[in-house]
């Protein structure tokens, strides 16, 4: 389902989400699927979903195959942390890594892109690009962890320390 979700969502990008201009940015479906994946249903899945995701984005787009998988994965590694933490709702901590992985997919794919040659006019890139990606990922952030956490299954008993078992009731 994951995998589908994120094909479409590529395809949705490349084709409709080019008309959509915000701040002068698109809003990036694939990496707001990514980081709601990986926060809404854990480490486990995200370690599987989140790099095919990202592959499937570089499919779609011109970019050199395997940066998006490379610029996404400390988008699990934050809501790895995230996690950890006993929380009663995981909205806002997961729009603060959509925000936060926004800034290092922006990061990694400028590096990535300027490693194979291509320009890139830095200050315009941070400023102009990254950060307002990064704000408006997040406001989009709903679009998608609505029916993420709507669909996935409600999270079993945790172990907290060596010997008690916390429930979600």
């Amino acid at each position: 389902m994951a995998l589908l979700l994120a094909l479409s969502l590529a395809m949705f990008s490349v084709s409709v989400m080019p008309y959509v201009k915000v701040l002068g940015v698109t809003p990036d479906l694939v990496l707001i699927f990514a980081a709601c994946w990986a926060v809404i249903r854990g480490q486990n899945e995200a370690w599987l979903v989140v790099p095919a995701a990202g592959f499937l984005r570089d499919l779609a787009t011109s970019d050199p195959l395997g940066t998006s998988a490379l610029a996404l994965i400390p988008i699990v590694i934050l809501a790895a942390a995230v996690r950890m933490r006993a929380l009663e709702s995981d909205f806002l901590p997961t729009i603060a890594v959509v925000g936060a992985g926004s800034i290092a997919y922006g990061l990694i794919s400028m590096a990535v892109l300027g490693a194979t040659g291509q320009h890139i006019e830095v200050g315009q890139a941070l400023f102009r690009v990254i950060l307002a990606s990064a704000v408006v990922n997040s406001l989009f952030t709903p679009v998608l962890y609505l029916p993420i956490k709507w669909l996935s299954p409600p999270p079993g008993p945790a172990v907290l320390g060596s010997r008690r078992i916390s429930s979600t009731l």
